[in-house]
């Protein structure tokens, strides 16, 4: 087995996930300037960029966001695989993709259905045994969660108002809070090579443990008019599940679902 190639992979993984940490934390930074600069304002002649209004208020919403998975991956399971293999717990921590769908309930609170997929993959060997030719014994492990959410959304402030019988004008930002539920399929996948500890022989296998659980959230956000009919939304909610683990992992506790996801995207306003 050509080892090389592993050790290139993970240093390769390792510059992208340093990369991505910090392509992130820019993006962050600089989403709050590059909205307040979005937002239309009056020319000094009297024109404008747009129409800063519309003609009702939107009944519905479709946001798109990404972001980071800072999944906090405590318990036996992840403490077996940290002590034993060349991982962190910062290893488990993974880019992540939302999609959400609300519907308005009232002048302040939206019921929202969303979908989000966050995965990360990392590869390491065992840091106290090597084969008989001081080789590594190398293997990958994927880390991948999918949660099915609804939520009730809050707003803390006016999302605009009615001027005259026929305009309605956004408001500029509107801090929100939320709680939801629903369920989350994860998985667990090892793949590689491994130590039999009953005779210390390297063997290859694939071990995976995955399922679907109940899970939990809270979060807070940010509403920022671009045009009256698109928001920047950043948004910033921690998740709540746990799951029994199954197959070549049966015998360990269930398995830390728990995590803070970090998120900034769109939102299309219909």
């Amino acid at each position: 087995m050509n080892y090389a190639w592993f050790e290139g992979l993970d240093r390769a993984g390792q510059r992208f996930a340093a990369s991505w940490r910090t392509a992130m934390l820019c993006s962050l930074m600089l989403l709050v300037p590059a909205a307040a600069s979005a937002i239309p304002h009056d020319e000094p002649d009297g024109s404008s960029q747009g129409p800063d209004f519309r003609f009702s208020s939107p009944s519905s919403t479709l946001g798109i966001r990404g972001g980071f998975a800072f999944n906090r991956a405590e318990g036996e399971i992840f403490d077996f695989l940290t002590g034993d293999l060349t991982l962190e717990s910062s290893d488990f921590d993974a880019g992540v993709v939302v999609f959400e769908y609300g519907t308005r309930l009232s002048a302040q609170v939206d019921l929202v259905f969303g979908v989000a997929y966050s995965g990360t993959s990392k590869v390491s060997e065992y840091r106290d045994f090597v084969d008989q030719d001081d080789i590594p014994i190398v293997q990958e492990t994927s880390f991948k969660q999918v949660p099915l959410t609804m939520s009730l959304k809050w707003y803390l402030g006016s999302r605009g108002q009615r001027v005259g019988q026929y305009v309605w004008v956004p408001s500029t930002v509107v801090p929100y809070i939320g709680i939801g539920g629903g369920f989350t399929w994860y998985e667990l996948e090892q793949t590689g090579e491994f130590v039999d500890f009953r005779d210390f022989a390297i063997f290859e296998d694939i071990f995976t443990s995955d399922g679907w659980t109940p899970a939990a959230h809270a979060f807070v956000g940010l509403d920022i008019k671009l045009t009256p009919s698109i928001g920047l939304v950043l948004d910033a909610r921690y998740h709540w599940s746990s799951a029994d683990l199954k197959g070549s992992f049966v015998g360990f506790e269930p398995i830390d679902l728990n995590g803070l996801h970090a998120t900034a995207g769109v939102a299309f306003k219909f």
